[in-house]
């Protein structure tokens, strides 16, 4: 699901009139690929479980067949939006960037009747990350790169749940014994 998600704000920024596309901005800054010139590249820097929403159930009851079951991975996605235009300069640089914050800010909830999400999807929601120097110091040294106009979002919930073929059967009967003195 998370490449579903990632891909799905993807288009949805196209949709939007941001030219956008999947990329690790380490590997383009670094050179070893090609063709993000004039559009906005969303990267992967971090996943996060957020254990707060896990359910303690573990198992699916449906009838009297019930299947064992761990309790879904709710994660949240920070994405790194990124314009690394070499043609057009800094300030269509500074453009995209800018493109990309007032897309967000229209539309920042994603789910089934405002967009083309997975069916294993229900909603995703992006918030801003605000980082101050620091931060962006250690993530673009991380990143080995000079710094680029970029924003980071945080994406909310990404679910990753599966069943498995583990029958177990229901109790239908208790046993007491009670011996009286």
């Amino acid at each position: 699901m998370i490449f579903q998600a990632i891909d799905a704000i993807r288009v949805e920024l196209i949709a939007g009139g941001v030219p956008a596309e999947l990329g690790n901005i380490g590997e383009i800054l670094a050179g070893s690929t090609h063709g993000a010139d004039e559009n906005i590249v969303i990267s992967l820097i971090n996943i996060e479980e957020n254990r707060i929403s896990r359910d303690p159930q573990n198992f699916i009851r449906n009838g009297l067949e019930i299947k064992s079951k761990n309790p879904a991975v709710h994660l949240y996605l920070t994405l790194l939006f990124t314009s690394v235009r070499h043609e057009g300069g800094y300030g269509k640089a500074l453009e995209s960037i800018q493109n990309t914050i007032s897309f967000f800010q229209k539309k920042y909830v994603f789910d089934h009747s405002n967009s083309a999400l997975d069916s294993g999807i229900e909603r995703l929601i992006l918030e801003m990350l605000s980082m101050n120097l620091e931060q962006l110091h250690q993530l673009w040294s991380m990143l080995g790169g000079k710094y680029h106009p970029s924003v980071a979002y945080r994406m909310k919930m990404v679910t990753l749940d599966s069943v498995t073929n583990i029958d177990k059967h229901p109790i239908q009967e208790i046993e007491t014994t009670y011996y009286l003195k």
